[in-house]
């Protein structure tokens, strides 16, 4: 995920679809509850009842639309997490105890469709307010604060462990375990974001292809262990010298792929040329396979109406280009 891991809205886009299904659900279950309670109360003249589920079942349909046409979003989340839990606390007022469940049930919710920090305080100011009023025996309120406490710990617990191991699993399904450069499934997701802001803003964007020169000869020479070894140390000297918005991928094999968000061709170019120099300039004295190890760079900038296989493309065969002329050079697909 990304920087802070623990907010849902700067979730990865795969974990953003399961907060919207997670969302919907939540929204069409308020729907099918909130509806026949308020016919219900409405046929038993309880207008204040009324009152307040009529407009939370129209709050609950408002937020499905916004689901469904933009997906997880801030105003949906919080609408439905302090309108429901608002409601719940006046019926709790209104019903005592005998509606306490439904303040249950409103704060597991809330962990599904806040991040568990913000769930947590939506909770505790749900339950003061609950048994600061509608409780008068005060075993009654040290006994609910307690359960409802416990029930609270074991969900963010449980939700920070469940991150945890999304987390895990996010770095085995997009990290390359070699070289802990991104993988193409990442490569993919960040090459769908950039054309995606480019469409939008005409925001610019190139891809730089790397290929390590002679790579083959070192497996030969050396062995496999010792090609891992360059692999590795390449990879770190590439992401030493990218910039924030530059990330780098492992494409296969002994090449990578750098994508460059908001670079144009030129600036690109200076970027690859620094990237070949850097390596053609490091030498380790305890490394035998370091002496005259060389990139070949590829470049390539998106146009309109391009897909972003064919801009790879493009790079890919600036990439031959370089390496059929002399290899430790940076060739580029000039036509934007």
């Amino acid at each position: 995920m990304s920087a802070n891991k623990s907010n849902i809205y700067y979730a990865q886009a795969r974990d953003l679809e399961f907060y919207t299904r997670v969302m919907i659900t939540v929204s069409v279950c308020g729907i099918s509850f909130g509806l026949p309670f308020a016919l219900y109360h409405l046929f038993w003249g309880r207008p204040e009842i009324i009152a307040v589920l009529l407009p939370l079942v129209a709050l609950e349909v408002i937020v499905l639309i916004s689901l469904i046409k933009r997906g997880f979003n801030a105003f949906a989340a919080w609408s439905i997490a302090v309108a429901q839990t608002g409601a719940n606390i006046f019926f709790f007022l209104e019903e005592g105890m005998m509606a306490s469940y439904w303040l249950y049930a409103s704060g597991v919710a809330n962990f599904y469709i806040l991040d568990r920090r913000a769930a947590v305080l939506v909770n505790t100011i749900a339950c003061l307010l609950a048994v600061t009023v509608a409780f008068d025996d005060p075993g009654y309120v040290v006994r609910y604060c307690a359960a409802f406490a416990l029930i609270n710990i074991l969900l963010f617990t449980f939700s920070a462990q469940l991150e945890k191991k999304n987390d895990e699993l996010d770095k085995m399904l997009t990290i390359d375990p070699l070289t802990r450069a991104g993988n193409r499934t990442a490569m993919d997701e960040a090459l769908i974001r950039v054309k995606n802001m480019f469409d939008r803003y005409r925001t610019p964007a190139t891809v730089i292809m790397i290929d390590l020169d002679h790579f083959k000869a070192i497996n030969d020479s050396f062995g496999h262990s010792e090609g891992d070894k360059v692999l590795r140390r390449v990879a770190d000297q590439l992401k030493a010298r990218l910039r924030p918005t530059d990330t780098l991928y492992r494409y296969g094999g002994e090449e990578f792929i750098v994508v460059a968000e908001n670079t144009s061709l030129s600036q690109a170019l200076l970027l690859a040329e620094s990237i070949r120099q850097r390596v053609a300039d490091h030498q380790e004295d305890d490394q035998k396979t370091d002496g005259g190890l060389t990139v070949s760079i590829g470049v390539a900038q998106l146009r309109v109406d391009e897909s972003t296989d064919s801009m790879v493309d493009r790079a890919d065969k600036a990439l031959y280009e370089a390496k059929s002329i002399s290899r430790n050079r940076v060739c580029f697909d000039g036509e934007i």
